[in-house]
């Protein structure tokens, strides 16, 4: 049985700190701002009738010897007759490299691989002459993931990955500009809401630069409250900390580009430019359910908002600016909702792809790193889990 007087003890300890992010305390005043930007659901409506969904998964394995097996897989699936279109990778890292390096090397190769498949899935659309009735679904924010492959070259110092992250930019490069060029709509359907794109904008037009006045004015009020602004968490709180109390409904949508990039370099100046912009809003499809993110490339309505400016080097620093008129999102916020299924299934052809891809750690290490072993002609306790997750495993 677990030792309960030491947790309760902390919990007792941390009781503020724990109320004060359970509740998301310190983005009332911001919550209250976006009432004026939060619109009722339109009815679902599908704009297009054939929808392409792009899921994968990865594990990073660490195995006894110390090293690394870095596994991936990733589908496209849509209806006939795009069919479905699988592809899988695996890197396999010396010891010399820590975990850190293993989870970078991880999300790089599912990345990458989703990327490969939502290409191959849009040029087989167009090759049927069937793009203008095509979405190609992508699990997660586009938005987020352009940041996370911009910064990834400045995190990668293992075999090819410095070549990897360039190709990943090249091969979005290509979704993007292909997607505009043969009028097929992407759709990016992110699950969390830890940025805090919507909360920056929010506050620039509160005059808040930095702070929000309630939080800390409620930390003076405790016994142990820091001073000054040593908690960063009370200066920028996440969006989904303004959106918890936001009922059925969507945001007004954001333009976002290169500029909310945490970091980024000259090399994903390059291999991006010409990108479009991602438009980006919050929808909550239901009072019971959690908010979505939907991103979209700003081209796909109307905007000509690139990625990096025309010239040089985006300047960080800048914010999200708001879509002059939203009501260009209605078809898209219309279409989400024509393919949500509940709770349970925030999108049907990302919820079908998903359970094609789903791979369970115990299987892929009961079942499949014995083939992988056999395969590379050594034996199965070479590529062994580590004593930690052993016992796991044997259990």
């Amino acid at each position: 049985m677990t030792i309960l007087g030491p947790i309760i003890g902390a919990a007792v300890k941390r009781r503020e700190q724990i109320f004060r992010v359970a509740t998301a305390s310190g983005a009332t005043q911001l919550a209250n701002a976006l009432t004026d930007r939060w619109f009722d659901l339109p009815d679902a409506r599908a704009h297009r009738s054939s929808g392409v969904g792009v899921d994968g998964t990865s594990h990073a394995i660490l195995l006894s010897t110390g090293a690394h097996l870095v596994i991936g897989l990733a589908c496209a699936l849509g209806p006939d007759p795009i069919g479905q279109i699988q592809e899988a990778d695996i890197a396999a890292m010396p010891a010399r490299f820590d975990d850190a390096a293993a989870s970078s090397a991880r999300d790089l190769l599912m990345r990458s691989l989703e990327t490969e498949v939502a290409v191959k899935a849009l040029v087989r659309a167009v090759e049927l002459g069937v793009p203008s009735d095509t979405i190609i679904w992508i699990d997660g924010s586009l938005h987020a993931d352009l940041a996370h492959m911009a910064g990834g070259p400045t995190n990668v110092r293992w075999g090819d990955g410095v070549e990897r992250a360039g190709s990943l930019m090249s091969r979005t490069r290509d979704l993007f500009l292909t997607a505009a060029r043969t009028e097929t709509w992407v759709i990016g359907v992110g699950k969390t809401q830890r940025a805090s794109v919507l909360a920056g904008a929010l506050q620039h037009g509160l005059g808040v630069t930095g702070e929000v006045h309630e939080a800390k004015a409620r930390l003076a009020q405790w016994p142990d409250a820091p001073s000054g602004n040593s908690d960063p968490d009370v200066c920028r709180p996440g969006d989904g900390e303004v959106l918890a109390t936001m009922g059925a409904g969507w945001s007004w949508p954001l333009i976002l580009d290169a500029s909310q990039f945490p970091m980024t370099t000259p090399l994903a100046s390059d291999l991006l430019r010409g990108c479009p912009a991602i438009v980006s809003c919050y929808l909550r499809p239901h009072e019971a359910d959690l908010p979505l993110r939907i991103d979209v490339p700003a081209n796909q309505l109307g905007f000509d908002d690139q990625l990096f400016a025309p010239r040089g080097h985006t300047p960080g620093g800048r914010r999200a600016m708001w879509v002059p008129n939203p009501a260009v999102m209605v078809p898209i916020i219309e279409t989400v909702m024509a393919s949500y299924g509940g709770v349970t299934a925030h999108n049907g052809p990302l919820f079908a792809v998903d359970r094609l891809v789903r791979l369970p750690r115990r299987e892929l290490e009961t079942r499949i790193m014995p083939i992988i072993a056999k395969i590379a002609g050594v034996g199965a306790g070479v590529l062994g889990v580590d004593r930690g997750r052993r016992r796991f495993v044997q259990e």
